[in-house]
């Protein structure tokens, strides 16, 4: 997650998208500006030229200060931060102005004056104010979800259901006389579920580490639920430096067991594939289940959490697909490898 998304409030003005947004941006007022004064019948392409020649300049200028500031703006309260910069622009804006006049005033053998100057403060000043001001808001929303998806994330985090817990306990009790070995193994598993719990929630691990995880996860309810649970794992060629939100696949995993495997009297096998196609990662898990017996809550809530995570990471382009194929019940993770 890059400074931008993070501790300032303007968008990343430095790289070349920003950059030309600011120039068509610059030349869409100019003209605005051109239609007002002159009119379409008397449009004066070289009042324009003037116009347009200031604003770019103006604009330009200011990205280049901005650029150059935001490591010390970095940090201060979005209020000030705005109000900093506002001032900034304007101050560009005035330079510019007063250059503009004794370019004028030199070329012409006229007399030096602010003129320029002062008009071309005033009108920066009504777009610059308005446009820092939507990005001030824009900034204002975009903490307000932020907050809220970790919120919920939390939430998810902290609800590896209780009696996946306290099953896990008595098995690991009931182990330890006939077979500590055993029970050795299912305390490591479990610490390595529950500490990846108490991960950030915003973190992003290797996907491996995520499959490595699961494989944990399930290893203790093979455990628990001897034959009846079984396995298959397909994992494709994804390629180094795939990554994914921590604990997104393990809640799948769960709700394959609990709304699944579990409610099925002689059990069935969980299938989990990982494929790469072109830019795109795939992750599908395929669990054996009866309608006709279901809990009543717990799946929909974390399905929803882990689509919130896959697209605060990834962007719209992410997606999470249910699909019930006969007997079996399919979810499909999809995300681009880059957004």
């Amino acid at each position: 997650m890059s400074l931008y998304e993070v501790d300032y409030f303007l968008p990343d003005l430095c790289r070349g998208e920003g950059l030309l947004a600011v120039i068509v941006i610059s030349l869409l007022l100019s003209v605005l500006m051109g239609v007002a004064r002159y009119g379409i019948e008397d449009f004066d392409w070289l009042g324009f030229g003037n116009i347009a020649f200031m604003a770019i300049w103006i604009a330009l200028l200011s990205v280049l200060v901005l650029c150059e500031c935001n490591r010390w703006l970095v940090g201060v309260r979005y209020t000030w931060s705005a109000i900093i910069s506002f001032g900034l622009v304007l101050m560009v804006a005035f330079g510019v102005g007063v250059a503009a006049d004794y370019v004028v005033a030199w070329s012409l053998g006229g007399v030096f004056g602010f003129g320029r100057a002062l008009d071309a403060v005033v009108v920066t000043a009504i777009p610059a104010g308005i446009l820092l001001r939507y990005l001030y808001l824009q900034q204002q929303l975009r903490i307000q979800q932020r907050a809220e998806l970790e919120a919920r994330i939390q939430a998810l985090q902290a609800r590896i259901r209780p009696h996946f817990l306290f099953n896990s306990m008595n098995m690991i009790a009931s182990l330890i006389g006939s077979d500590p070995e055993k029970a050795e193994r299912v305390v490591e598993d479990l610490s390595d579920l529950f500490r990846r719990a108490l991960t950030d929630a915003q973190t992003l691990v290797p996907l491996r580490e995520e499959l490595a995880l699961c494989r944990s996860y399930m290893a203790i309810e093979k455990m628990r639920l001897g034959d009846r649970l079984r396995t298959e794992w397909e994992i494709g060629d994804y390629g180094a430096g795939v990554q994914i939100p921590c604990l997104s696949l393990q809640p799948v995993l769960e709700n394959a067991v609990y709304h699944g495997i579990q409610l099925l009297p002689a059990g069935g096998t969980v299938e989990i594939r990982v494929r790469r196609a072109g830019d795109r990662v795939s992750i599908s898990v395929r669990n054996p289940f009866n309608p006709r017996m279901r809990h009543n809550k717990g799946s929909k809530s974390a399905m929803d959490n882990v689509r919130r995570r896959l697209e605060a990471h990834f962007g719209p382009r992410a997606r999470v697909e249910f699909l019930t194929d006969g007997e079996h019940y399919v979810t499909t993770l999809s995300y681009p490898l880059a957004w």
